[in-house]
């Protein structure tokens, strides 16, 4: 049975001690741990490890440690305990519900003459009597032609059991869309039903995945997967998402309404009896920009807009968008792109062979978006030869594998809400473990050492706790920055991230494949706070590409094929890629907006920014021929 690990992501910042540490002496996980969920009355959660680690150069003391729920216990782990620098201890504590709800309780540390220190303990007891069943686990559009939105399917949550629960959210991935929850928690009394509908607007050619996750607040979070494929449009249509990014109040914003199937000149137009926001306007070539006006309330504002090709006779098609606007956040929300000495900066996906500080675009060599057949061949082998394991790494029937997340707290935070979609996705794989094994200031220039302690969290606490070890991991999921640098360069990041890869392979000895990703837009942290700010998260995605590339050119110290001499590193490719320039939209419709980032303007917000990412990381899984013979089900491949 497939088990989930929801990591602990608290708002810890790049380059910043992790929350809660005192002179250096800090509690992982971070901020909070998470139980699995079990029935009320049960005692089968899996107990979590809770560590002091002291990284300071002087000794400290654990005198105490207090819980403030009876439904959790320690279950070992003694004081005092007096911890040498680098010295770490493990509190053992078990999560017994008593009854059907959420619990959220207190674990305090108590030191020799440091602060104490308290993480939040959460579990759910779940309801045996509420039973949420689903009218179906996936849903298929098939194929529609862009700018031609399926017709909806109806999606139904009825309350099969004999006492009452609540839906508490729906998540959903784009390009699809649901109406029927609006975010408050809905009631669902025995026999009671909740009826959304589900909606696919395809917005770029080629087949779409998704999935929808729904929670409750006394059971366990259920899903559905979704697919969809876009053909090209055979008559002229509008194929922009009818949800676009989000605005800001009284700040800057951009967005690119687009077309489909035309053969002449397209012109744009507010439809009769319609409006923009007040501030924006629409240029005749479908682009929206201007400052919000500060009258303008927070809400969804509703436009209808339209667009007519030039052909003869001129054809008009016509489309209701809708614009979230949100609060001011804090960030620096008018920075919609970010340009370098006076230059746009352009996706490595649409740079191509073009270039940037002399590095050429593309995510592999030559400009391209696509790896080296060689190269991509030997990774499709590995995918292929991948298999359940037992805890001592020996391929079983009834063991797991694991893919972990390695990284700083963008990539914990991103992996924390792809983690949650993931884990209730029926066409994912149920041998499948997903692994946060990301944290607050586990940079680069940290994860480049193998004696670092963020490497011991991984294998003492991460893996653990999610009921796997170190030898069962197969796949890791690799985004991080170089924080240590002043400042951060291309080249450093690069040997950083080599050396986590040689690392990936020393921890995890079955590890075959390593994804990497960089980091999203940080642009509205600009002249805010100095964390990641542009162009250093673009020139991350530069340090990914030169990394992988340096194994393809055959470096020594990324072999991965024993035929070509000792292997020191898992095989490296591209995984997700979700750098944009802010709300400056790339080819395949992405766009970052302020309301995508916390108050810093770095780190994905919650939800908005997460789901964001997280929509392409899971895409990307559920797609590419080097993950879909481990990450699905048979049946969904």
């Amino acid at each position: 049975m497939r088990k989930l690990f929801l990591a602990l992501f608290c708002s810890t910042l790049l380059l910043s001690v992790p929350a809660g540490a005192f002179s250096g002496v800090a509690i992982y996980p971070q901020g909070f741990v998470s139980f699995p969920n079990v029935p009320a009355g049960s005692t089968g959660a899996v107990p979590q490890t809770i560590s002091v680690y002291n990284e300071s150069t002087v000794s400290a003391t654990v005198t105490s440690v207090t819980l403030s729920l009876p439904q959790f216990t320690l279950l070992s782990g003694s004081t005092p305990v007096t911890l040498a620098p680098g010295q770490y201890a493990n509190f053992v504590v078990s999560f017994s519900p008593t009854t059907a709800k959420s619990y959220t309780g207190t674990m305090t540390f108590n030191f020799s003459g440091l602060p104490s220190q308290k993480i939040s303990l959460k579990g759910v007891g779940t309801s045996t009597t509420g039973i949420a069943t689903l009218s179906a686990t996936s849903l298929n559009f098939g194929s529609q032609a862009l700018g031609s939105p399926a017709a909806p399917q109806t999606l139904t949550i009825t309350n099969t059991g004999t006492t009452s629960f609540n839906v508490t959210g729906v998540v959903i991935t784009a390009p699809f869309a649901q109406t029927g929850f609006s975010g408050n928690s809905t009631t669902l009394k025995a026999g009671q039903s909740l009826a959304l509908q589900i909606y696919y607007y395809p917005w770029l050619q080629g087949p779409s995945v998704g999935s929808i996750l729904i929670t409750y607040n006394a059971l366990n979070n259920s899903g559905v997967s979704l697919k969809g494929n876009a053909t090209a449009a055979t008559t002229f249509a509008l194929d922009t998402f009818p949800t676009l990014p989000s605005a800001t109040q009284s700040a800057q914003y951009l967005a690119t309404l687009t077309s489909a199937g035309g053969i002449g000149n397209v012109t744009w137009s507010v439809a009769s009896g319609s409006s923009l926001p007040a501030g924006l306007v629409l240029s005749s070539a479908g682009g929206i920009s201007g400052t919000l006006a500060s009258s303008v309330a927070v809400g969804n504002y509703n436009f209808t807009v339209q667009a007519t090709d030039s052909e003869t006779p001129p054809v008009t098609a016509t489309v209701t968008l809708t614009l979230p606007v949100g609060a001011p956040t804090g960030s620096a929300c008018n920075n919609v792109e970010i340009k370098d000495n006076g230059n746009p900066l352009v996706p490595l996906i649409d740079l191509g062979t073009g270039t940037y500080m002399g590095y050429q675009g593309g995510l592999y060599a030559n400009g391209s978006n696509v790896d080296d057949p060689t190269h991509d061949a030997y990774g499709a082998g590995l995918a292929g030869g991948i298999q359940p394991l037992d805890a001592n790494g020996n391929p079983s029937p009834t063991g797991k594998y694991v893919l972990i997340s390695v990284g700083q707290s963008n990539t914990q935070g991103i992996a924390y809400e792809f983690g949650a979609i993931a884990s209730v996705d029926p066409s994912v794989n149920q041998n499948l473990v997903i692994v946060n094994g990301a944290s607050g200031g586990a940079s680069g220039g940290n994860l480049q050492d193998p004696n670092n302690y963020y490497w011991t969290i991984m294998t003492n606490n991460y893996l653990p706790n999610a009921g796997v070890t170190a030898k069962q991991v197969v796949a890791a999921w690799v985004n991080d920055v170089d924080a240590e640098g002043k400042p951060p360069t291309i080249s450093r990041l690069q040997s950083e991230l080599e050396f986590m890869t040689q690392n990936l392979l020393l921890k995890f000895p079955n590890i075959k494949i390593a994804y990497f990703s960089s980091v999203n837009y940080t642009g509205y942290s600009n002249g805010v706070i100095n964390l990641y700010h542009e162009p250093n998260a673009y020139q991350a995605g530069f340090a990914v590409k030169l990394a992988i590339q340096d194994q393809m050119n055959g470096n020594t110290n990324l072999n991965f094929n024993p035929a070509l001499g000792p292997v020191v590193a898992p095989w490296m490719a591209w995984g997700a890629y979700y750098w944009v320039d802010g709300l400056n939209t790339r080819s395949d419709g992405l766009a970052w907006s302020c309301q995508d980032s916390l108050n810093d303007g770095t780190h994905p917000s919650d939800p908005a920014g997460r789901v964001k990412a997280s929509t392409y990381v899971l895409q990307f899984f559920k797609t590419d021929h080097t993950a879909t013979p481990w990450f699905l089900a048979p049946g969904a491949k």
